[in-house]
């Protein structure tokens, strides 16, 4: 059967500009994206906030994908709007910006989100992190973050890193939250791990270098897998932990020897994601999942 899996993060409409084209109010965010991606493997329970404005957008972009809607909330507020301009010379966003708007209300989870055994913390204010990780009872936790919260918030998020065992952090992100040149994330990884925390591993996501999954013991890393051509590299980061974690709940594994399995699935996951505009090929799949 499997282990279930709940997440809990943002649910946008997306303004997304690439040498690709531009897309208008495309359905997003953390918790989408590592819903569909993860959906692939396992059962999802989903924790979000959506506007009534984003309600069926975000509800048509997961039909048809494993994935429990109990947990996501409509408020009165306009869905959380994300604009970006992606620039893929140094493959990083030219401009970006949001308006948090229903994102500003706490996403709770529902019953069966509490209970399912893998929980993914996508990147969203520490303190709700911290919420949603008090209320679930999950064997395996994985976690995102953005620079903006780790300079806005660090201390909060060291709190829920504490009780987090996989971290999910580009190299920029990591420099922020330990002080760790670019060069140095290895040895500021492995540090993490060897703490006195329950984290057990750092996946540091590298875009198209690839990824590297850290442990107290050792590292395994991967190249990305090969795209013809790349579209649209909104939610890869939130795409490679859905995979990651669903592998690991669809094999009912979450100790260290089973991660290289699992970031191998993640960036599987990853490359469908950019291979189209928002969701639309990771829906579709190349990458094979259960």
């Amino acid at each position: 059967m499997g282990w279930e899996v709940a997440v809990s993060g943002t649910v946008c409409l997306d303004d997304v500009t690439t040498p690709a084209g531009r897309r208008r109010e495309q359905p997003g965010g953390s918790a989408l994206y590592f819903a569909v991606a993860a959906g692939r493997f396992a059962r999802v329970h989903l924790a979000a906030v959506v506007g009534e404005d984003g309600d069926e957008a975000v509800r048509a972009a997961l039909a048809g994908v494993d994935v429990d809607l109990e947990g996501l909330c409509v408020d009165s507020r306009p869905t959380r709007r994300w604009r970006a301009i992606h620039d893929f010379e140094r493959w990083v966003t030219a401009s970006e910006c949001s308006e948090e708007g229903a994102a500003a209300r706490a996403p709770r989870l529902s019953e069966a989100a509490a209970r399912a055994e893998v929980l993914f913390l996508g990147s969203m204010a520490p303190a709700q992190q911290l919420s949603i990780l008090e209320a679930s009872r999950a064997r395996l936790v994985g976690i995102d973050s953005m620079v903006v919260h780790i300079r806005r918030d660090a201390a909060t998020l060291w709190r829920a890193l504490e009780g987090s065992d996989v971290l999910f952090l580009n190299r920029s992100e990591l420099g922020a939250l330990t002080g760790c040149p670019d060069d140095g994330w290895q040895e500021a990884a492995g540090a993490l791990c060897r703490g006195s925390g329950r984290l057990r591993a750092v996946v540091v996501k590298g875009g198209p270098l690839g990824a590297a999954c850290v442990t107290a013991t050792g590292i395994e890393e991967r190249s990305a897998p090969p795209v013809a051509t790349v579209i649209d590299p909104t939610g890869a980061g939130d795409s490679l932990a859905g995979g990651f974690l669903g592998a690991c709940a669809a094999a009912e594994l979450d100790s260290a020897p089973f991660f290289g399995t699992a970031l191998d699935a993640g960036l599987g996951c990853a490359a469908d994601a950019i291979a189209g505009f928002g969701v639309t090929r990771l829906r579709a799949g190349g990458f094979s999942g259960r």
